[in-house]
C-alpha cells in the first residue's frame, strides 16, 4: 500500500474531518490481477471511523457489495501494476458507518466498486 491521502492514524494524528483515503495498492508477491484478486483489494481499506476518530476502535463488516465494471480483457491489460483505491464514508450514526470505495486501473479505467456497511463501538 502506497498511500496518497488518508494513512491510517497514528497515536498523535487526531479527529479528521473528512473520512477519505487514496491509495495505490496490489498483491505481494506480485501477480496478474483476476477477479479473485480484485474483490480482495475491494476490502483493503480500514474502517473509516479510525480516520474520522483518529484512533482505532472495534470495527466489523455488517455487508459487503462489490460491483465488477471490468472485464477479463482490462484485467489482462492491468496485469500485475497497482491499482488506485480511494474509499469514503458519507454517514457516521448509531454506531455504523457507511463506505464506498471505487478501485481504478493504471490506465485509467474502472475496475470495480464496492458499498459497506459497518458497525463500530466508540
Amino acid at each position: 500500500m502506497r498511500f496518497v491521502q488518508g494513512a491510517v492514524p497514528g497515536p498523535e494524528t487526531g479527529e479528521s474531518p473528512d473520512s477519505t483515503t487514496t491509495l495505490w495498492v496490489r498483491d505481494t508477491p506480485p501477480r496478474p490481477l483476476d477477479f479473485a484478486a480484485l474483490t480482495s483489494l475491494c476490502d483493503v481499506f480500514f474502517p473509516r471511523v479510525f480516520l474520522r476518530r483518529g484512533q482505532y476502535m472495534p470495527a466489523g463488516t455488517v455487508s459487503l457489495t462489490v460491483y465488477f465494471h471490468a472485464d477479463a480483457d482490462a484485467l489482462g491489460r492491468q496485469s500485475d501494476a497497482a491499482v488506485l483505491g480511494t474509499a469514503r464514508s458519507q454517514r457516521f450514526g448509531k454506531g455504523y458507518f457507511d463506505q464506498t470505495a471505487e478501485l481504478w486501473g493504471s490506465d485509467g479505467e474502472l475496475l470495480a466498486t464496492t458499498h459497506q456497511l459497518v458497525y463500530f463501538k466508540g
